[in-house]
């Protein structure tokens, strides 16, 4: 296999005139103590004044590594360049964040990383709490309780009184981010106490208080239920979910679903399966309609596998109320909001499964072949047959899906399809990470996923903007591993906050970003397609509000500005073959590189 990158590289801004070993004489000295221990990284941050004393030590007391200080554009970016790492890495990742309106341009981010069960802790500049330590701006910037701002969509957060407190609760945060059911965690850190000279009874907490702790496993009674429904069913399907982020998901999938001679899909905007095995049937629209047992493992929506009806929408792709009998895994009900209504649709279950997803699924494959032991010959033949037929649907289901592909090929303007399949053509060779994708039109069996870890999804909360940073995090942690950071990034998100490529060209983060750029924020010239013919009125001018045009965005120049290697627009199909190739020259170089491709609405 060829290598993308030599090996991890990238920019340090290097400290000058520190001492071999700079001593922790202050509380925030001891703060950057404590990500050192538990082993962060990075710390991508938007410069506030609140968090003045932790920048200091992040650059004069750490020296700028393990944690190296990451400057971002806006606190958003700050955010999403974490919640792409974690994903990424498998690890809590941390973002320091200015006190109140830093944490309101945040807080779109924060939502993302919480509907998307994503370990972030987050470090909020605040205060100071002492009014004789406020200066004018202060007064501005200072609240009774800052984390009420986002308390209604993280994990936990915490506002300590005291430098040991601090200390304390960036322990405890880690802990709780990492723990399943994962999720961002906010901390306050009083500007005032972040500059005080540490005194001699705050130290660094016990390194057990960091630790987060194995996820539960299901109850012995459901777990049996779930295992005697599978195996009595005539046609079970297994869907994965969130557990596509870790690559120790696929093997324990993979074994139940040939155990069970089971079908198995993917959920939406997730990769947990390998794409060639003869039981993958993800793009099979008729497969939930025809399944009369599913097993869903971490969904964040439930009405993916059993849809429930709407009064404003048609159905689509058979999405209504199914009679399968489901079993469902999952943490979620363990992380309520009263605010957020983000998984909470009424969604029937028969057998609930409250357990951590990786462990549930070895729990059930122990189950299961129990139960297979004692099976009669007749059963273990009807087993066999179903895998003969599931395998044979499969492969109808990949030529239809080619043929489609194939229909598209020489569309103008150039057809979603075609880009995804010349982009994986040109990095099939490389060890690469996808870090984002296009949702809507993304054509199944095109691109060869080995299995989970190798796609990281989408926002989470469907935040438009989360792009950007997410896919610099994600390339991040795919650089340092020397792998190929791949993004495949609609122009409305890009746009959002194009400041992330600025981030990823000052800090040497190779990326392939390519843009499936329609021109339009699509999404909504559909709904308006919709409403206008439910009323009765011209769809004709659904573009309207929603066109990126007059002036056409030039996003190739707009790159450029920000340092990166860039190509576009591509308006014909056979030109992106070469564009691709001169922009993977560029990420041999170590730079980013993005090409504007101009496709077709899909």
């Amino acid at each position: 296999m060829q290598q993308a990158l030599d090996a991890p590289s990238g920019r340090i801004e290097e400290p000058v005139g520190l001492p071999s070993i700079s001593p922790g004489g202050y509380v925030s000295d001891l703060i950057v103590d404590v990500l050192r221990a538990s082993g962060c990284r990075y710390v991508p941050l938007n410069p506030g004044s609140s968090f003045r004393g932790l920048h200091d030590s992040l650059v004069n007391h750490a020296g700028n590594r393990d944690p190296q200080l990451l400057l971002c554009m806006h606190e958003e970016i700050a955010v999403s360049l974490a919640h792409g790492y974690a994903k990424a890495s498998g690890d809590v990742a941390v973002a320091a964040i200015h006190d109140l309106v830093g944490l309101m341009h945040a807080s779109m981010a924060v939502y993302d990383a919480w509907c998307d069960r994503t370990p972030l802790l987050l470090l909020g500049g605040g205060g100071p709490a002492a009014t004789n330590a406020r200066r004018p701006i202060d007064w501005l910037h200072s609240a009774a309780v800052q984390a009420q701002l986002v308390r209604d969509y993280v994990k936990w957060d915490d506002e300590p009184a005291d430098a040991q407190g601090l200390l304390d609760s960036v322990a405890r945060g880690y802990q709780l981010a990492g723990t399943p059911p994962r999720g961002p965690v906010y901390v306050t850190l009083d500007a005032d106490l972040q500059e005080r000279p540490a005194s001699g009874d705050a130290a660094v907490p016990d390194k057990r208080l960091r630790h987060p702790a194995a996820g539960p496993g299901a109850h012995p009674e459901a777990l049996m239920a779930a295992a005697r429904l599978l195996v009595a069913a005539r046609l079970p399907v297994v869907v994965g979910g969130r557990v596509g982020l870790d690559p120790r998901a696929t093997g324990a999938l993979v074994g139940l679903v040939e155990l069970l001679g089971a079908a198995y899909r993917d959920d939406r905007n997730v990769v947990a399966f390998p794409t060639d095995h003869p039981a993958n049937l993800t793009g099979d629209r008729a497969l939930l309609t025809e399944a009369d047992a599913v097993l869903a493992v971490d969904l964040p929506d439930l009405r993916t596998v059993r849809g429930m009806p709407s009064s404003r929408d048609r159905a689509r792709d058979g999405t209504r109320a199914r009679p399968a009998t489901l079993a469902a895994v999952t943490l979620d009900p363990l992380t309520p909001s009263s605010w957020s209504h983000a998984g909470q649709a009424p969604v029937p279950v028969d057998v609930p499964l409250l357990a951590e997803p990786i462990t549930a699924v070895t729990q059930l494959h122990a189950a299961v072949e129990d139960l297979l032991s004692a099976e009669p010959r007749d059963a273990r033949e009807r087993r066999t047959r179903r895998v003969e037929e599931l395998s044979a649907r499969r492969d109808q289901l990949r030529a239809r899906q080619q043929a489609a592909v194939s229909a598209a090929w020489n569309q103008v303007p150039i057809a979603p399809a075609r880009l995804v399949a010349e982009v994986w053509e040109a990095v099939r060779d490389r060890p690469w990470l996808l870090t984002l994708r296009n949702t809507r039109s993304w054509p199944e069996g095109v691109w060869q996923f080995p299995g989970a870890g190798s796609y990281l999804g989408h926002s989470g909360g469907a935040g438009v903007g989360y792009g950007p940073g997410a896919a610099v995090g994600g390339a991040l942690a795919a650089r340092d591993r020397a792998q190929l950071g791949v993004a495949i990034i609609g122009d409305g998100d890009l746009l959002m906050a194009p400041g992330a490529l600025w981030t990823a060209t000052h800090y040497q983060i190779p990326l392939l970003m390519i843009v499936n750029n329609n021109r339009s924020f699509y999404n909504d010239e559909e709904h308006q397609h919709v409403v206008a013919q439910q009323r009765g009125r011209p769809e004709a001018n659904a573009w309207i509000g929603m066109r990126l045009e007059h002036p056409a965005v030039d996003l190739a120049t707009l790159a450029r500005s920000f340092g990166a290697w860039a190509a576009g627009p591509v308006t014909h199909p056979d030109a992106l073959a070469g564009a691709l190739a001169g922009a993977l020259r560029a990420v041999d170089d170590g730079q980013v590189a993005l090409v504007d491709v101009h496709t077709a609405p899909a």
